[in-house]
């Protein structure tokens, strides 16, 4: 039997890529281990169900979440197809990035052998078209404007650039702002609404629907945003995919509208933050850390889990899947036109090189070069010499983190006591960033840390609009700081004794 609809409503609109964006499919690249996907034509898109996905799971705790996304029941025929159509959205005139990733060996904390992967993505600022159609069902006016409510909220969000799509959405990937926003709607429930259905002739009701219609409570994040403003001391970067000719290893470099920039991406941050976070909860209680003999295995730590998440394992379905701490890619304050970075890439001796930097105005950027030692001499290895560039003196961007406090276990803040003390290290220059820190490269200097709230606790609200020069923690609210240490002592002794 048909389902009844008293009206439906239409949005269109563009999706603005914040970061780079990864949604896997099959027939892309065989040369890339994780392909973007592509339609039957062998275009780039974003399938809906992908978009309906990461929709559906933003408003996942509305009470009308259920009914508007659709459910059925496992055991018996309850349940309906959702409310809610989304379709593809085909991506046009985008040049693709390749990225590298690499697994980590937990226990030395170095790059695991035959662990590398490559992951294709489409660059910041692509346009992602939007296309969403809501259908209310002919029930009551109350049923009707949750609907609605529902739907606006998703709008609101999608508006203010809060939800993500894809894959590594806490790496940096992933986030869109809708833009070009048209709401229009047609009353099914008469005749002349259906003739104006067929004929696509919808009332443009944007302004209207979004001002009537509220974010519902349920959808109002809980969350911190960290902006930290840092400098490098030393030579910094991140190495790209391949290599040049004059010089063997380079920056890896991203896209930013119309052109290309040094780019530190948010999966080199939150490794490095990660693994300070797994090293002060080994030290505080060593007995709670599982023995493995895979080094591939991600060592399972409590509060580290809940900010940075785990990795899926097909054969546990009790994983916690996605943390509670995202960190977006962090770009250089120097535009580099991509010809003058093609220059730079095909420069065929030192002159060459130093001429490609000059023409793109780099000139605090220089070869440096480097031996690896003969262990058995001590000596310089034969046929062993390599080259970097050396990125000195570049400005950055700050350095953005958001915290999604609704993720975490209720009234458990002792993630975020754990979050800080790593922002302490960080600070204390503890945390170096990037490719070669062993080799006295990615130190940093925070200049300054501010620190916003949305929708906070009670006990968190001195959290809002706070200012950290230098970054120092000590400058946060006596009566916040003490509560946040008693809640990371408490959580200790819990676990001490737990695990005694």
């Amino acid at each position: 039997m048909a389902r009844r609809i008293a009206c439906r409503i239409k949005v269109g609109g563009i999706l603005i890529a914040q970061s780079p964006i990864h949604v896997g499919g099959h027939g892309g690249n065989p040369q890339i281990d994780l392909a973007l996907a592509v339609n039957g034509e062998g275009q780039y898109y974003i399938p809906g169900t992908s978009l309906a996905g990461a929709f559906s799971s933003w408003i996942e705790k509305d009470r009308q979440a259920n009914s508007v996304w659709g459910y059925q029941q496992p055991k018996d025929a309850d349940g309906h197809a959702s409310f809610i159509i989304v379709e593809d959205a085909l991506i046009q005139g985008v040049n693709t990035e390749i990225r590298d990733g690499v697994g980590i060996n937990r226990e030395l904390a170095t790059a695991s052998v035959k662990a590398k992967y490559d992951r294709a993505i489409l660059p910041r600022g692509c346009k992602i078209p939007l296309n969403m159609t809501l259908d209310i069902p002919l029930k009551s006016e109350e049923e009707a404007t949750d609907y609605k409510n529902t739907f606006s909220s998703l709008i609101k969000s999608l508006e203010y650039g809060e939800i993500r799509l894809g894959a590594a959405k806490t790496r940096g990937l992933g986030k869109v702002k809708l833009s070009n926003l048209n709401v229009r709607q047609v009353n099914l429930n008469e005749r002349d609404g259906i003739l104006k259905a067929l004929r696509d002739n919808y009332e443009i009701v944007t302004k209207d629907f979004l001002e009537t219609y509220s974010i519902s409570a349920q959808n109002q994040k809980c969350k911190l945003t960290f902006e930290i403003y840092w400098q490098p001391q030393s030579p910094l970067m991140v190495k790209a995919e391949g290599n040049g000719i004059a010089v063997d290893i380079l920056p890896l470099v991203s896209a930013i509208e119309n052109s290309l920039t040094f780019v530190l991406p948010g999966s080199s941050i939150k490794g490095a933050l990660r693994f300070q976070a797994e090293r002060i909860i080994r030290t505080v209680c060593p007995s709670i850390v599982k023995a493995s003999s895979n080094f591939m295995e991600q060592i399972e730590l409590p509060l580290v889990d809940e900010l940075f998440g785990t990795r899926a394992k097909a054969n546990n379905s009790t994983h916690k899947g996605i943390g509670s701490l995202f960190i977006d890619d962090c770009y250089a304050n120097v535009p580099i036109t991509p010809s003058a970075w093609e220059d730079i890439q095909a420069a065929t001796d030192e002159k060459n090189l130093r001429d490609a930097l000059n023409n793109a105005n780099l000139q605090n950027i220089q070869q440096a070069f480097h031996v690896a030692v003969d262990r058995w001499t001590g000596g310089a290895a034969d046929g062993m010499l390599y080259s970097n560039l050396d990125l000195m003196k570049i400005s950055w961007k700050p350095i953005s983190l958001i915290l999604d406090i609704t993720h975490l276990t209720k009234d458990n803040f002792s993630p975020i006591s754990l979050l800080l003390l790593c922002l302490r290290d960080f600070v204390d220059g503890r945390i170096p960033l990037g490719y070669g820190t062993n080799r006295g490269m990615g130190s940093i200097r925070v200049n300054k840390i501010t620190i916003n709230g949305d929708n906070l606790p009670d006990k968190l609200t001195k959290f809002t609009h706070v200012t950290l020069l230098n970054g120092s923690l000590t400058d946060l609210d006596s009566e916040l700081l003490k509560y946040l240490n008693n809640t990371w002592t408490t959580w200790i002794n819990k676990n001490k004794v737990v695990n005694s």
